[in-house]
Order: structure tokens, then C-alpha cells, then sequence
């Protein structure tokens, strides 16, 4: 089912309710990092809190486009509202034998939303671990986390962005797996030109 056809993807980004899982596929470098600041300069800005865990350079672009669009990210860092960890790092502590495993998960990843959900009113989180996943070709791993993710967001309070580069994905995944990655999230953000990202499954 589809729902909110109306709404843009600026819009959905501003608002998010606690539950929400948006996805954004993309292939530009600037449109990621400008859905990113979208989602979490304007819950900065509004004094709730925002985790970040993206690769490196990634991580960098965020914080830089932050403090181009006025968001004191690296005050915001120093004073535990904005927490950025590594993409590579913090799948590492939680993934044995080639698959995540929910209790470490839910530990780590809980535990850093619940501590950031103490002080501030809410919580909003991006995450690409799913797409590193998803670039070595560890399908299952992935569609394994995006659905500790949603486990995660029946337990806490927070709604989340992921990302996903369509570059690396081959033809045949936009008819399988590509799909189950869809279903597995609430809103999908396609591409720049897309005008309306208000797309729900359920």
C-alpha cells in the first residue's frame, strides 16, 4: 500500500514519528549528505537529539554541510545531542560469525539511543552499517539488521534513516532483494528527481 503520495521528502524528514524507517537510495554523494542534514539539522535545531553512524567521509561531509546550514554540530558532538560513530567499528562489535546478533545489538545500538533519549526529547538516527553490509554482497546480514532496527523501535522511542547506494547494486535487485529491502522500511526516498517520498508499506 501507498500512502501520503502528497507528501514530500523534505516534508517526511522535518516530521518523523517515533517508528518511522526511511530509506534513502541514492547515487549522488551530495543528495545523501543533503537528506542527512535535512533529517537530523532540523532535530538539532529543535533540541532533540541525533546519532549518526556512517563511514568516515561520510561522517566528515555530515558535519561540514551541518555547519554550512548554521547547526553547531561539533558544539552539538562535544555536548552528547549529536553522537557520530563509525559505520565499520560498530558493526564489528556486534556482528559474530557473519550475521549481527540481537543482544549485542540491542545493547550497543539501545543503549546509545537510550542514553541520548535521557537528556533530550528525541531521538532521531541514521545508520548506513546496513548498506556496508549490503556492498560486500552479505544480503542476509543486512535484511537481518534492518530487521533488528525495526525490533529496536518497538522497544525505544526513535525513528531512523538508512542508506543505501544504488550504484552498487545489480540489475536483478530491483526485482528481489532491493524489494525486501523496501518492505523492510516505512518511507523510501528514491532519488533526487523523485518529488513525492511519501511511500509506506505495510
Amino acid at each position: 500500500m501507498i500512502q501520503n503520495e502528497d507528501t514530500t521528502w523534505p516534508e517526511l524528514l522535518r516530521e518523523p514519528a517515533s517508528g518511522d524507517h526511511f530509506v534513502q537510495v541514492y547515487s549522488d554523494e551530495d543528495f545523501l549528505c543533503e537528506t542527512v542534514t535535512e533529517y537530523t539539522g532540523t532535530g538539532l535545531r529543535r533540541g532533540e537529539g541525533a546519532i549518526i553512524i556512517a563511514t568516515p567521509s561520510h561522517r566528515e561531509a555530515f558535519i561540514r554541510r551541518l555547519e554550512a546550514d548554521g547547526v553547531a554540530a561539533r558544539a552539538a558532538v562535544r555536548r552528547g545531542q549529536l553522537v557520530v560513530l563509525d559505520a565499520d567499528e560498530t558493526l564489528a562489535k556486534f556482528t559474530a560469525g557473519g550475521m549481527p546478533d540481537w543482544q549485542a545489538f540491542h545493547a550497543l545500538v539501545g543503549g546509545v539511543i537510550a542514553k541520548v533519549r535521557l537528556e533530550y526529547s528525541g531521538v532521531r538516527a541514521y545508520g548506513e552499517m546496513v548498506d556496508v553490509l549490503w556492498q560486500r554482497g552479505e544480503r542476509d546480514a543486512a535484511m537481518r539488521l534492518e530487521e533488528f532496527w525495526n525490533d529496536l523501535a518497538k522497544l525505544q522511542t526513535f525513528s531512523l534513516l538508512c542508506a543505501y547506494q544504488m550504484d552498487n547494486l545489480d540489475a536483478a535487485a530491483y526485482r528481489g532483494p532491493l524489494e525486501c529491502v523496501c518492505k523492510a522500511h516505512t518511507h523510501l526516498i528514491p532519488a533526487r528527481d523523485y518529488q513525492r517520498a511519501g511511500m509506506r508499506w505495510v
